[in-house]
């Protein structure tokens, strides 16, 4: 997928159609062109070449749809990077990648100008906001001063085109290398399992240094739709933009979800237009996708599965299957091959649990400079997700959780999704989080991290009463803490390690 390529035709077909909403401002096809083409030539003309690496530290914002566009056309590879990284976090990775370019805004420039010369490669830095000696100005390449050339560079589908840093809580960030062809796969799912296609308007969330920024900036070049990115993460502003845009659908994590739950007076905004959301990234409770519905009866809710590795579709739930496969997260996207895999490398039969490991073109090369998690993740052509999961009998995949996040109670198998899905049926339950601790005489138990609704109130007694109902006996938390708010990860999935 030629993504620069796509975009110029998409612009010539459809040139005064939105492409971005970002609050008041929006930007046409026509007009995001026009601005690859600029950043695409200044790069140019400052060495970077097809294969080299561009740094783009960027918020969400129009200026990184058209940061991403103007790098992936000229062939060069994409590394997006969190904004809230620290310089500590950032420049090992700018190391790593080897960049040598890079786009930031000015009070993180300040923030990592110490380090930047560490860089090898780093020759060009273009900060948005502040004056700089030392940098460009990134408003100033926009506003028409370099000259304005089409750049289109042929590509092969197995050349490199993005470079995504995992968050890195289990050890040293990952460089996950998606290709052209891995970034084939996203918008051919979506049009093949949804019927996704040109009237859409996409709304967007998370971060855009999430491989979700740059499979929907594909998605909305591919089919000429309109991607609406949510200026603002105040639960009642994002319906009021979604109202307003007429959003069709959008995808999030559960507790952006929850969010969107607790606004009140829901019923105020009109947002009819919404025809289904998705949540993602991680086991969603049931009990929270019943809870949506009841709050939007008109939309539907879906589950996919996915990891950046398989860029990032694994699975997921075709509209149809909205109300008879609530819980699953969907059936295999095409030309994905997917097993359920025992601890001796056997597949297991239909209805057992085992760990999901995959095969197919969305697969990624590697781990940049790091052979040896290459090796072990990517086995025979085969991706280990490192996931639990079982299949049943339709050929519908069921997501039980991280395989080391499964705790083993007296030598039995227990899943925190399962618990937590229990604990939040309770009606004063808002949010739980499960972890195992270690234990003298099991080798683990349970422990329950819970945050209560507004206003409620539980004691430990209540939580192992409610859960003895629902739960085997060896299932039942010995420790319940209650907190303010779960921590998370900078996606937005519960952070396990931080409830130890």
């Amino acid at each position: 997928m030629n993504v620069g390529k796509i975009l110029r035709t998409t612009a010539s077909r459809l040139p005064d159609k939105k492409a971005v909403i970002f609050g008041d401002r929006s930007i046409t096809f026509k007009e995001l062109n026009q601005a690859a083409d600029r950043v695409a030539n200044f790069l140019t003309n400052n060495g970077v070449e097809k294969g080299d690496r561009v740094g783009i530290i960027l918020p969400n914002s129009p200026e990184f749809v058209i940061t991403y566009f103007g790098t992936i056309r000229l062939g060069a590879v994409g590394v997006p990077l969190d904004i809230r990284l620290k310089r500590d976090e950032l420049i090992p990775i700018l190391k790593d990648a080897e960049v040598k370019a890079v786009f930031v805004p000015g009070d993180k420039f300040k923030e990592i100008r110490a380090g930047l010369g560490e860089i090898e490669y780093l020759n060009t830095v273009v900060a948005s906001g502040g004056d700089f000696p030392e940098t460009y100005d990134l408003q100033t390449i926009l506003e028409g001063e370099v000259p304005l050339s089409p750049i289109d560079v042929e590509v092969d589908e197995e050349d490199e085109a993005l470079y995504l840093y995992t968050s890195g809580t289990t050890g040293r960030p990952k460089g996950v290398v998606l290709t052209f062809r891995n970034l084939s796969c996203f918008p051919l799912t979506m049009e093949r399992m949804i019927g996704a296609g040109e009237n859409d308007v996409i709304g967007f969330i998370l971060p855009v240094s999430h491989i979700s920024g740059p499979i929907i900036c594909n998605l909305m070049a591919f089919h000429g739709s309109t991607m609406v990115m949510f200026s603002h993460l105040r639960p009642d502003r994002v319906l009021k933009d979604i109202e307003k845009y007429r959003v069709k659908y959008f995808h999030a994590v559960p507790p952006i979800f929850q969010s969107l739950l607790r606004v009140p007076h829901k019923d105020r905004y009109n947002l009819k237009s919404l025809s289904y959301v998705a949540m993602m990234g991680t086991s969603v409770p049931v009990q929270l996708i019943n809870e949506f519905k009841r709050a939007f009866p008109w939309l539907k809710v879906i589950q996919g599965y996915g990891l950046t590795e398989t860029s990032p579709f694994i699975s997921l739930l075709p509209l149809e299957y909205a109300e008879t496969k609530i819980g699953s997260v969907g059936l295999p996207v095409p030309d994905i091959e997917i097993k359920i895999i025992d601890e001796k490398g056997k597949e297991v039969p239909s209805g057992e649990i085992g760990e999901i490991v995959v095969k197919g073109p969305m697969v990624m090369k590697e781990y940049h400079n790091n052979p040896e998690a290459t090796k072990e993740r990517i086995r025979n052509g085969w991706l280990y997700t490192g996931d639990l999961g079982r299949i049943d009998d339709e050929g519908f995949l069921y997501h039980l959780g991280r395989k080391d996040d499964m705790i083993i109670v007296g030598g039995l198998n227990v899943f925190p999704a399962e618990i937590e899905n229990v604990l939040v049926k309770h009606p004063d339950i808002l949010e739980a989080g499960v972890v195992g601790v270690p234990d003298e005489d099991r080798g683990q138990v349970v422990k329950a991290v819970v945050v209560l609704r507004e206003g409620k109130e539980l004691r430990k007694k209540d939580i192992i009463s409610f859960c003895r109902q629902h739960l085997a006996n060896y299932k039942i938390p010995k420790i319940v803490e209650f907190r303010d708010f779960l921590p998370k990860t900078s996606t937005r999935k519960i952070s396990r390690k931080d409830l130890i």
